[in-house]
C-alpha cells in the first residue's frame, strides 16, 4: 500500500478538525450527556486552564453538574497532522501496515473563539482558546467505528482549554 501524498494528509486532516469542532462545541451547548464519548480511553493529559482534570468523564461531570449553560462561538481552527503512521487500534488489536489508511493518523487541532457562560443575552463574552491532540477511533472488523464510541471517527488523546480574557 502507498503512503498517503501531502494534498491527501491536508484534506483528511482538515475535514476531521471541521467536523470535531463542529460535533464537539454542538455537544458542549446542547448535549453535554454525551461528551465522555469525545474522549479516547487512553486521554494522557486534560487540562483546563491549568488544572489537570481526570478525563472524558470528569470533563463531562463538570459540564453536566457544575457549568452554566454555555454558547461558543468558534471564530479560527487550524490542525496539522502529528503522526502520519498512528498506530491505529481494531476490535482485535492493531491494524496491520497493509491495512493502514490516509486516516490512521493524528492530528493537532487548534481552536479559538467566543464563550459565554449563562443564559442572559448580556453576559459577557469571554475569549478562549483550545488545543487538542485527536486520534482515530478504533474500528470493528468491518473498518466502521467500533461501537461505544457514538460514531465519531477522531477522539481526544490531549486538551488544553484556556479563557484568554
Amino acid at each position: 500500500m502507498f503512503a498517503p501524498n501531502e494534498d491527501t494528509l491536508t484534506k483528511v486532516s482538515t475535514d476531521a478538525a471541521m467536523e470535531f469542532v463542529q460535533a464537539f462545541y454542538t455537544s458542549l451547548q446542547s448535549n453535554r450527556g454525551s461528551i465522555s464519548t469525545f474522549y479516547s480511553p487512553a486521554t494522557s493529559t486534560i487540562l483546563f486552564n491549568g488544572n489537570v482534570v481526570a478525563g472524558g468523564a470528569a470533563v463531562q461531570d463538570i459540564f453536566v453538574s457544575q457549568m452554566p449553560p454555555t454558547h461558543y462561538e468558534v471564530q479560527s481552527l487550524d490542525c496539522q497532522v502529528i503522526n502520519q503512521k498512528y498506530p491505529t487500534a481494531t476490535a482485535t488489536g492493531v491494524k496491520r501496515a497493509a491495512e493502514k489508511s490516509a486516516k490512521d493518523i493524528s492530528i493537532l487541532v487548534t481552536v479559538s473563539g467566543y464563550a459565554k457562560f449563562g443564559v442572559p443575552k448580556n453576559v459577557p463574552q469571554r475569549v478562549f482558546s483550545e488545543t487538542f491532540v485527536l486520534v482515530p477511533a478504533p474500528t470493528n472488523s468491518l473498518g466502521g467505528v467500533a461501537k461505544g464510541k457514538g460514531g465519531k471517527g477522531w477522539l481526544i488523546q490531549s486538551q488544553n482549554f484556556r479563557l484568554v480574557v
